[in-house]
């Protein structure tokens, strides 16, 4: 078998060099695997140039229609020109909601009760198992959210259906004594962008999937596509509203988690915060974490890391995600236990001295 002569690139100290050399020509099966190769290579790059054209005729289409309301089924949700298809779906709810004011009143009641749920769940698993994850992402998105609202304030609709047992009206009228009647027309203002209902109720719903209680996390994922409707319904939030927050649950509160967890085992914050500029910047930016997602591609193609993530993957979720500690209520109740323990002690002895 003769060889075959192959133009070869070379770097060497930084510079390109050419050479020449002869190697043995291809078997069957690499000529096979090289044609495989290609065809797949074009196949890619062609369903992409398929799924760009499409993307770009569905852009160019929004943004040539989007103030048309008459192509989403309906009309403009209300005076101020916003148009929500989420209001549009709905509209035969809230015509129902706006007639039968009790039934607004009973559904938000059954709101916010829903909404007590996350709230016991998550005390029980901060300050008995020591598990902060949940708090740090609940407290990162609800400064998020207020953050965006003091920034840019996007009133609620004027069409919003208001109930003294619905949040945040009911914080108006506990705190601020102004309870506000069905019948009257000025919507009291609050923070639309985005839903604190949602996002808090998606954030539980997934840390009690993941934890080990799974049949509560969709139950409480159902729960919270009931909330929605209700929400689009009453036009207590816009339908971008809704999509952010569950956005921002699944994801922007990953980094709140993570450092959440740190807390959890005792480690410090200088130990997990930037140590230079650089990394600050990159932190800021997100450059970090493409650079991390990067190294843990390169990182998972070794086949021994492979077999350790599937030994992983074959264990219960709530023995990976386990992060239970000591707690205050720990010490608390430890402390009770030992105090009466020699409280009934002490009352033994005196009464065998006396």
């Amino acid at each position: 078998m003769q060889s075959t002569p192959m133009l070869m690139r070379k770097s060497v100290g930084g510079r390109h060099r050419m050479s020449v050399t002869f190697v043995a020509p291809p078997t069957v099966e690499e000529q096979q695997a090289k044609r495989n190769k290609i065809k797949w290579i074009l196949m890619r790059d062609l369903l992409f140039l398929l799924g760009v054209s499409v993307a770009a005729h569905y852009i160019s289409f929004v943004e040539l229609h989007a103030s048309e309301a008459e192509l989403r089924g309906g009309i403009a949700s209300s005076d101020n020109g916003i148009i929500d298809t989420g209001f549009i779906v709905t509209t035969r709810f809230y015509e129902f909601l706006r007639q039968s004011r009790k039934w607004n009143d009973a559904l938000a009641a059954l709101n916010s009760i829903a909404l007590f749920v996350p709230g016991i769940y998550t005390a029980y698993v901060t300050f008995w198992k020591g598990d902060f994850e949940l708090a740090f992402r609940y407290l990162c998105t609800q400064c998020l959210r207020s953050f965006c609202g003091w920034f840019t304030y996007l009133p609620p609709d004027p069409s919003y259906l208001p109930s003294n047992y619905d949040v945040p009206d009911i914080m108006q009228c506990l705190f601020a004594k102004d309870c506000r009647q069905a019948a009257e027309p000025e919507v009291l203002p609050f923070v639309s962008f985005f839903s604190g209902h949602v996002c808090t109720m998606v954030t539980t719903a997934n840390h009690m999937y993941m934890h080990g209680y799974r049949n509560l996390g969709v139950f409480c994922h159902v729960m919270n596509v009931l909330q929605i409707v209700r929400l689009l319904a009453t036009r207590g939030h816009y339908s971008i509203d809704i999509i952010i927050a569950w956005y921002m649950a699944k994801y922007v509160s990953n980094t709140a988690g993570r450092l959440g967890r740190h807390y959890s085992r005792g480690v410090s914050f200088s130990e997990i915060m930037p140590h230079s500029a650089t990394e600050a910047f990159e932190t800021v930016t997100g450059v970090y974490d493409v650079k991390k997602e990067a190294r843990m591609s390169r990182i998972m193609k070794k086949k021994e890391l492979q077999a350790a993530l599937s030994e992983l993957e074959d264990e219960d979720m709530e023995v990976i995600f386990a992060s239970e500690s000591e707690t205050t209520a720990h010490i608390f109740i430890e402390g009770v236990y030992t105090s009466a323990a020699l409280l009934k002690k002490t009352s033994g002895i005196g009464k065998k001295a006396s």
